[in-house]
């Protein structure tokens, strides 16, 4: 069960997300949370607070689970991507407000503590994303060094834009096949997503299947 403090900005998340941080007031957040608008003041002191701690909150619980990743000793190097693939397209697909609240926030925000959040953030991935292909060129299961930057805006990149681009693949796949079937489709559309996003990792890293 989320906290007092995550129901909040969950609430929040979903009207950031769908009227933008200027178009919600802590009236609205209140509301949807069914709190009263002094919890809000307690818990976080202001409206501009609360994003920049919902910010927080997701970022480290990403990161998170990506560190546990290259610490687990039981994961091999390509498992171990294979698995914060999975795990960011996951958090992509269940927490869409948030990433729509992340592409805004990179083009249009003026929070320096959200700014330096995704800096952080970006950095982190790299890195996390570097020591494991390190090791695994280190063991010779990897056989090509990629550019570790890039490398993470290929993972990033790439499934961001599936996660904008549903709605117009799914039309251009209805106009040129009678046959689709759309609930279908959007079950395993991140599936396909995250097996791309593999196979093109695979190559940038030089990982042959045994």
């Amino acid at each position: 069960m989320p906290t007092k403090e995550e129901h909040i900005m969950m609430a929040a998340e979903k009207l950031f997300a769908a009227n933008g941080y200027n178009g919600t007031s802590v009236r609205d957040i209140a509301a949807k949370a069914k709190v009263n608008v002094s919890m809000i003041s307690y818990y976080f002191g202001s409206k501009e607070n609360l994003m920049e701690e919902l910010f927080k909150w997701r970022m480290e619980e990403g990161l998170n689970f990506a560190k546990n990743i290259v610490e687990n000793n039981d994961f091999t190097e390509i498992e171990k991507i294979d698995a914060f693939i999975d795990n960011f397209v996951n958090r992509v697909q269940r927490l869409r407000d948030f990433f729509l609240l992340v592409h805004t926030q990179q083009v249009i925000s003026q929070n320096k503590n959200i700014q330096n959040f995704l800096k952080a953030s970006k950095i982190n991935y790299i890195e996390i994303n570097e020591k494991i292909v390190e090791i695994g060129l280190a063991k010779g299961v990897f056989t090509k060094r990629p550019s570790y930057h890039f490398l993470q805006c290929t993972i990033s990149g790439t499934i961001f834009n599936a996660m904008h681009g549903i709605k117009i693949y799914k039309e251009y796949l209805k106009k040129h096949n009678q046959d689709f079937d759309e609930k279908q489709y959007e079950g395993q559309y991140f599936t396909e997503a995250a097996n791309h996003v593999k196979t093109i990792v695979r190559s940038l890293v030089g990982y042959q299947e045994n």
